[in-house]
């Protein structure tokens, strides 16, 4: 995996961004307290987000799902954290869990509760970005 600096058009700063098959993972600059993701980046294919918190790497799931909305969730499974397998790879246009092999769609995730899906993150979407408050994320480091 190779690392890049990166910029988007609006300004918001991306330390790195790592591509895997079709996987591409990034870890955002925190600013103002907040991780901004540019949702016109997003496609159906998973954007893994990585955030430090005091140590815990805390990784978020950002898609664009099938009716063109946006999406972002915790890469932890609700019912298999806390699990160093409960986290969530894209096989074949699905989220799978890799603890227990249950299977999701794409556009499931931060919309379906309960079960072993995703964990549901409060995030805003504005002005063409995602955001989510490191304090939100801070408070689900329990959970990785």
């Amino acid at each position: 995996m190779s690392g890049n600096s990166t910029s988007s058009g609006s300004g918001k700063l991306e330390a790195t961004t790592e591509k895997s098959e079709n996987a591409v993972y990034v870890t955002p600059v925190v600013e103002n307290g907040e991780i901004a993701i540019d949702a016109d980046t997003l496609t159906s294919d998973p954007l893994y987000v990585n955030y430090d918190s005091n140590g815990t790497n805390i990784q978020l799931i950002a898609v664009k799902a099938s009716d063109g909305t946006t999406r972002l969730s915790l890469n932890t499974c609700q019912v298999c954290n806390p699990s160093p397998m409960a986290y969530f790879k894209e096989q074949d246009g699905k989220l799978l869990c890799q603890n227990s092999g249950n299977s999701f769609t794409i556009d499931s995730l931060g919309e379906t509760s309960g079960g072993c899906n995703p964990t549901y993150i409060d995030y805003k979407h504005t002005d063409g970005t995602l955001t989510v408050t490191v304090a939100d994320i801070d408070t689900s480091a329990d959970r990785f």
